[in-house]
């Protein structure tokens, strides 16, 4: 997913390098990621709509993979929290199946913690603002941002992103975060269901590492978090009824 320098410039590079060169860029970049979202939600076409972030999300990448982004070394345990799982939020990621981890990873930084460390929610946490970002979790001895604990692509195949153990920040909601599981389908599902290798990949995930199934309660994250309308409404409409039947 490298940038095409054929595609238009929506941001100013020179700057957003700038900005990533510092332990303060989600402050930095707040104001202009947010006039990025805006032309994003006005943009009818789904191919120039995902352009307009693609530049910024290719920075960040980079600036992860190649290690100039100024990342916390250490930080506060943020899943002292975590408690006994009893849930699972179904995700999309409202791309085009073949999204990498880095990427993903790249986009959660920017969008989640990002944010968070932008504005954070709790009072307990408001000394967060002005340092560099932690997560705590990591893969293959590097920091990671991922929200999700797994990963389906097309094929139903799974990945594991984080560890049970791991608070994921992917349903807007923190009490729903520290007790359950986030599994995200590497696909744009607003309009159109999963294939059935993609929710036989879900089932089995949920069979194999949290059963029984009848003790969990299965939700969609716009159940959560009712500002998205993730992963698609089709899932509350149809295909929640064949992943429920598969947990029988």
């Amino acid at each position: 997913m490298a940038y095409n320098r054929n595609m238009p410039d929506y941001i100013d590079e020179h700057f957003w390098r700038e900005a990533l060169s510092k332990p303060t860029w989600y402050l930095l970049l707040k104001d202009d990621f947010a006039r990025l979202e805006k032309l994003a939600a006005k943009e009818p076409d789904y191919t120039k709509r995902k352009q307009i972030k693609r530049q910024a999300y290719g920075l960040i990448e980079e600036a992860v993979r190649d290690g100039w982004m100024p990342l916390a070394e250490t930080g506060e345990n943020l899943d002292v929290e975590r408690k006994s799982i009893d849930t699972i939020v179904i995700h999309h990621t409202k791309n085009r199946p073949g999204m990498t981890l880095d990427r993903l990873n790249a986009i959660q930084l920017l969008r989640i913690y990002g944010g968070h460390y932008a504005n954070p929610v709790k009072p307990s946490e408001a000394h967060f603002k002005g340092q560099p970002v932690w997560s705590g979790h990591f893969h293959n001895s590097k920091q990671v941002f991922w929200g999700y604990h797994w990963f389906v692509r097309e094929d139903g195949s799974c990945e594991r992103l984080l560890d049970d153990t791991c608070v994921g920040w992917h349903s807007g909601n923190w009490d729903v975060n520290t007790r359950s599981i986030g599994i995200c389908v590497d696909d744009d599902l607003s309009d159109k269901e999963p294939s059935e290798a993609v929710v036989d990949g879900i089932a089995g995930i949920i069979l194999q590492h949290y059963a029984p199934a009848s003790q969990l309660e299965i939700l969609a994250h716009c159940q959560v978090n009712t500002t998205t309308s993730c992963p698609g409404h089709l899932f509350l409409e149809s295909w929640k009824q064949k992943l429920t039947t598969r947990l029988v």
